[in-house]
């Protein structure tokens, strides 16, 4: 009975999410519109933009879903780095990356003739970046994913941009549907049997901090989260640890959303001590579209699953490779082979690496 539960999930959000989003054709705009951003600025938009930028690498995965990703003609490197989303949507490939190291290049945005931008609070706050925005006058969004809310309330604003309210408000659901889940599993598990637990977040030393969505969504799974209790070391919107921390607090789980990471952790000789490399409890997260549980991932829900099953899997037996197919169906239209959900959920191969090392 617990392996159907994804599955009821899913159904309702399939129904809400059919025949909704962005249609094909090049028809040009029939007029303009007005929105309100995540900041409370009131934006004029195109009705139906042609020329889509995602500087913000959480839209980008949504702009695919509700149906427009044709016309996502600019992208960050982040979104040209996951090989799932460019399958799903192949045009993505030819996708032009407009900023790098924190720059936008203006120039190609006019050279592409950008008709709207979503964007992100971080680049707007850069006064430099924003006055070099608002020169080009091309309307941009800014959109929020700090927490879980705010995360929810710029899916459900990016769905009536691009007209796709029905399946926006059908992802949103299946979001807090899974919260609830959860939520009534963690409420039945004594405190006792809550295991403490260190996110990996890109490196092996950054991690969470209290206030963090990383650290929102892991909140539900009841464990422990080590890294809240402790000073951590913040570059921008990034917090750091040493390993010397890690000693001390000794998780007894280890997750890592990086392809890579766990395996440094179990085999790099500085680790060895750790009860989670004695036991072999240091796991990859699953990858898909996404880091599943990233800050920018579209997949946290079936983080919360994975992470929640890896918890406690006698209290919750789930199918998590029937609702990761069931999912990608569902919000993205596109039918995973068996092959590529195995990948997925090994996190293995699914996407470019960096080339630096895995620890840094």
């Amino acid at each position: 009975m617990k392996k159907q539960i994804i599955s009821l999930l899913l159904l309702a959000a399939l129904l809400l999410s059919m025949l909704s989003g962005c249609t094909g054709g090049t028809a040009a705009p029939t007029g303009q519109r007005t929105v309100t951003d995540m900041l409370g600025r009131t934006v004029t938009i195109p009705d139906d933009p042609q020329q889509i930028c995602a500087l913000n690498p959480f839209c980008a995965p949504f702009v695919v879903s509700f149906g427009c990703g044709d016309k996502m003609k600019a992208t960050v490197n982040a979104i040209k780095r996951d090989l799932l989303i460019q399958s799903i949507c192949p045009s993505l490939k030819d996708a032009v990356v407009v900023k790098n190291g924190g720059v936008i290049n203006a120039e190609a945005l006019l050279e592409l003739g950008v008709d709207l931008i979503f964007l992100e609070e971080s680049t707007y706050a850069d006064d430099d970046e924003r006055a070099k925005l608002d020169a080009l006058s091309i309307p941009y969004i800014v959109l929020r994913n700090d927490t879980i809310q705010q995360a929810m309330d710029s899916v459900l604003l990016m769905g009536e941009v691009l007209g796709a309210q029905e399946r926006a408000q059908a992802y949103v659901q299946y979001y807090q549907d899974t919260l609830d889940l959860v939520s009534r599993t963690v409420s039945a598990i004594p405190e006792e049997d809550r295991p403490t637990l260190y996110h990996s977040v890109n490196e092996a030393t950054r991690t969470d901090y209290a206030g963090s969505i990383t650290a929102e969504w892991i909140s539900y799974t009841g464990a422990k989260n080590v890294s809240l209790s402790a000073p951590l070391t913040m570059e921008g919107s990034s917090a750091y640890t040493t390993l010397e921390q890690i000693f001390v607090w000794d998780p007894q789980i280890i997750i890592c959303n990086e392809p890579g990471v766990a395996e440094y952790i179990l085999t790099d000789g500085k680790w060895v001590g750790l009860q989670a490399v004695t036991n072999g409890t240091v796991y990859q997260m699953p990858v898909g579209i996404t880091r599943w549980g990233h800050p920018n991932s579209v997949e946290t829900p079936l983080a919360l699953l994975w992470l929640t099953e890896l918890l406690y899997p006698e209290q919750f037996d789930i199918d998590l490779a029937a609702g990761t197919k069931q999912f990608y169906q569902t919000f993205f239209d596109f039918e995973l082979d068996d092959d590529t959900i195995a990948a997925v959920l090994s996190g293995d191969g699914m996407r470019t690496p960096k080339t630096q090392s895995p620890g840094e």
